[in-house]
């Protein structure tokens, strides 16, 4: 009888010690951040209906001259997003990325763009920012628009802005690749 509680004992605390553990934070190693070989270029306004009210237009307006070639070995260039005018962000005005971090893009009909970074908002401790850029047709042609997403949070994990929409006007121009 005792060495059956003893075994039972035993197989408890080693599920209470694994319980444990799986609770604790585990140290995360970064991704590496290498970029293919890519550019993304252009000025465009996107409107986003459900994001304007009394207060705001629901808009914004993109522009960027960024590239990245893995013989250089780091991403570089412009990109602003500016005139933000919608609901439920904090940032309104203009948004300046301040660093490349990680830029790279895929697809050869129509080439998606993924860049994030710091970046600089007035008001904004921390400043960090995800964009997307769908390429979906060329200048003047038919068919479905540009898309634009982007998301920006501050130094403590807060959502300050973000917003994903059709380009209304203008045109942004991402390489295509065949990756």
């Amino acid at each position: 009888m005792n060495v059956t509680r003893l075994a039972v004992l035993s197989a408890l605390s080693a599920l209470a010690l694994t319980a444990t553990a799986a609770i604790a934070q585990q140290p995360q190693i970064p991704t590496l951040q290498v970029c293919n070989k890519t550019a993304a270029r252009g000025e465009a306004g996107v409107k986003i209906t459900s994001r304007a009210d009394a207060s705001h237009t629901g808009t914004f307006r993109v522009r960027l001259e960024v590239k990245c070639d893995p013989a250089d070995g780091y991403p570089s260039g412009t990109l602003t997003l500016a005139a933000i005018s919608m609901s439920d962000s904090i940032v309104q005005g203009t948004l300046t990325a301040t660093t490349f971090e990680q830029m790279t893009s895929t697809g050869k009909h129509t080439p998606t763009f993924f860049v994030n970074g710091r970046c600089r908002a007035e008001n904004v401790r921390g400043c960090r920012y995800w964009l997307m850029i769908a390429n979906n047709r060329r200048p003047g042609a038919q068919g479905t628009p540009d898309i634009v997403s982007f998301l920006v949070f501050d130094g403590t994990g807060k959502r300050v802005a973000y917003g994903t929409g059709p380009v209304a006007e203008g045109d942004l121009d991402v390489t295509d690749t065949s990756n």
